[in-house]
């Protein structure tokens, strides 16, 4: 494949496509990333703080690229993570991180292609001139025996699978599948589906509220969000998430601060799990375009940050609102 707008030759197999007109790999793209209904889309919206928008931007907290070839590597790391033509460091694995995270939570793993760049004029056993990471679009990805494979529109390819589909084969060499931490696969997984059936039920309570203002029926509201709250804190409570404070009646202060608390490990959990998986992903790629070097993150909560949170509401050593600033 050619990038003919940078002139590059790219050594990519997968594809990024709109699924018009074809209701099969429509259906399978939504239900693989669910963002659609309201409940969802608020935790969508909240993920895309993993990183803090201010990274690189408030002189303490930053993303470096280390090792003994950083200086060269950082450029193209920078290119590989940004959009094309903004090559910015900070940005791009904020976006990278929090992208990635929204993917994990909401669909489950999720797998990138790394795309080697030669120059077009290349020949031989010259390095790549460049690198990307491709996100495989959830849905589309799959095996075929022990083959990866990516489904595809029918104009793309003419290989099918035994139900029809069309589908390019993928370089297993190439691809890195990112993970949640194994304990948070099945809660979070199980809090998913309670949030896709909160959405299809979204509204439905404004008609009985309706209804019992007009006539009598043992609908109450207050009962109804009450308890409808407690369901949400259940369900949410092994990451934390607050449903942006959606459901506070009859929870106190306290309750609320370690909820915050427990949604930034969380995060952090999440995102050094990313972070991890990125670094090796970038490992390899260094293998093969000769150089050493990894991402680190300054000036960010660390684990041994959220242990000491937990302590210091435990003890009582710090003001609720101190520890609350301390969660942004």
């Amino acid at each position: 494949m050619r990038r003919n707008s940078d002139k590059l030759r790219s050594t990519r197999h997968s594809y990024s496509y709109y699924p018009v007109d074809n209701p099969v790999l429509t259906e399978r793209m939504r239900a693989a990333f669910p963002v659609e209904g309201y409940y969802t889309y608020l935790l969508h919206q909240d993920l895309e703080h993993v990183i803090p928008y201010d990274v690189g931007r408030d002189g303490e907290r930053e993303v470096r690229v280390v090792g003994p070839d950083a200086n060269r590597a950082m450029p193209l790391i920078a290119s590989a993570l940004s959009e094309r033509g903004y090559p910015s460091l900070d940005d791009g694995v904020r976006d990278f991180v929090s992208s990635t995270a929204q993917h994990l939570v909401l669909g489950g793993p999720c797998t990138y292609e790394i795309d080697f760049l030669y120059s077009a004029d290349e020949m031989g056993d010259d390095p790549p001139a460049a690198f990307r990471l491709e996100l495989i679009a959830p849905g589309t990805f799959s095996t075929l025996g022990s083959t990866p494979i990516q489904y595809v529109l029918p104009t793309i390819s003419p290989l099918r699978d035994r139900s029809g589909i069309s589908y390019v084969s993928l370089d297993p060499s190439t691809l890195v599948t990112f993970t949640l931490p194994s304990d948070l696969v099945s809660p979070v997984r199980t809090m998913v589906d309670f949030l896709l059936a909160a959405n299809r039920e979204q509204g439905k309570d404004f008609a009985l509220m309706e209804r019992s203002l007009t006539e009598s029926t043992p609908y109450d509201f207050t009962t109804h969000n009450r308890e409808k709250g407690e369901l949400f804190a259940e369900v949410t409570q092994p990451i934390g998430w607050n449903v942006r404070d959606l459901f506070k009646d009859n929870r106190l202060e306290p309750y609320s601060v370690w909820r915050q608390i427990r949604f930034l490990e969380f995060k952090v959990r999440v995102r050094d799990a990313i972070l991890e998986r990125l670094n090796q992903a970038i490992r390899r790629v260094g293998r093969k375009m000769d150089f050493a070097a990894t991402i680190e993150l300054t000036g960010l909560p660390t684990p041994g940050d959220v242990r000491t949170l937990k302590e210091d509401f435990r003890s009582g050593r710090r003001s609720l609102r101190d520890l609350v600033s301390s969660t942004f």
